[in-house]
Parts: structure tokens; C-alpha cells; sequence
């Protein structure tokens, strides 16, 4: 009989544990507007009518045509000049008729009625005169305002980093299987199924 050295054996094993790293962005901080300002541009322009002055009072004169005030005015000055000048011809007419009234030849009656009368004989006058042109004057429109730009303002508050949490990774070698090595002897075979 012969005798065989029957050898089992395995070899060792390491695993491994791996933890993958991990990021997570828990919570991005989106920027918010802290404070607005809005006021819309305004044009504020405005354009003013043109406007057209006629001043014809000199023309309208020359045909009698004037105002209250002027006409007062006038009529006002004619009255106390002709006042003054009737005045004055009456006191020189008293003082005549008082001097040489009682005289012989003078007919204080027969001068009155001719002095009357003397209105009624009377001739008219006419006059020409230039009739001068009224005055124009003429203003353009304008546009008048000033403009407002506006101000449109956003104030935003952001933050200087983002909120992430990060997990790192990690890798752990451990022996799975130490292995081993067995002998034994059978007689006249080998065992193939130990």
C-alpha cells in the first residue's frame, strides 16, 4: 500500500468597505431683493400756444375809434382847455361891455345876435391824415418742462457661499478569509472530496 499526502488549501482574501463622498447642495441661497426703487421716467414736457398780439388802437384812433380811458382822457383835457378859454373870453367880453356899454353907437343886442348866428354860419373842416398800420406781434411757442430720468434701483443681498453639505468617502480594507493550508494522508488514493 502506498500512502498519499492529500493537500487542501485556500488563499487568503481582503475586501474592501467603500463609502461613496457625497455632496449635497442642502439649500441654495437665491439672491433677494433688500430694497427697490422705482420711479418711471416722466417726460414733463409741455409746448405753450404761439400767440399773436394786434394792437390797432392807433389806426382805430385816426377814425375816432378809442378807448373809454382815452377818450375820457381826451375829452376831459378839451373840456377844461375850452373852460379855461371861455373863461377867459367872457372875462375880457364883461370887462369890454363894462367899459364901453354906455357909449353911443354900441349895440350890445345886435353883437349877441351876431355871435349867435355866427355858430350857424360856420363851415366844416375837413382833415386827412395818415392812417398808420396796427402793430403785429407774433410769439412762437415753446416747450417748456424738464425731463425726469427716473430711478430704477434694485438692492440685492446675496449670500457669499452656497449652503453644501459634503460627506467624504471613505475606504476600509479588512481580511475577508485568512486562508489555509491542510495535509493529510489517505492510503493508495488521494482524496479529491475532503
Amino acid at each position: 500500500m502506498m500512502v498519499r499526502l492529500n493537500t487542501r488549501h485556500e488563499l487568503p482574501r481582503i475586501a474592501m468597505r467603500t463609502t461613496q463622498g457625497r455632496l449635497e447642495a442642502s439649500e441654495i441661497i437665491q439672491p433677494q431683493p433688500r430694497s427697490t426703487s422705482n420711479r418711471q421716467a416722466r417726460a414733463n414736457k409741455g409746448a405753450t400756444q404761439p400767440t399773436l398780439s394786434i394792437d390797432s388802437s392807433s389806426s382805430r384812433s385816426v377814425y375816432g375809434y378809442k378807448k373809454q380811458g382815452d377818450l375820457a382822457a381826451e375829452r376831459g383835457q378839451r373840456g377844461i382847455s375850452d373852460a379855461q378859454a371861455a373863461t377867459g373870453r367872457h372875462a375880457s367880453k364883461a370887462w369890454s361891455k363894462a367899459t364901453t356899454a354906455a357909449r353911443r353907437g354900441n349895440d350890445v343886442v345886435q353883437e349877441i345876435k351876431s355871435e349867435v348866428f355866427s355858430d350857424y354860419q360856420a363851415r366844416m373842416v375837413f382833415t386827412t391824415a395818415a392812417i398808420p398800420d396796427a402793430q403785429v406781434q407774433g410769439y412762437a411757442g415753446q416747450v417748456v418742462g424738464e425731463p425726469d430720468p427716473g430711478n430704477i434701483a434694485v438692492d440685492i443681498e446675496t449670500a457669499p457661499r452656497a449652503r453644501i453639505q459634503y460627506t467624504p468617502g471613505s475606504v476600509e480594507t479588512y481580511l475577508q478569509n485568512e486562508g489555509f493550508i491542510r495535509h493529510w494522508v489517505t492510503m493508495d488514493h488521494y482524496d479529491i472530496y475532503a
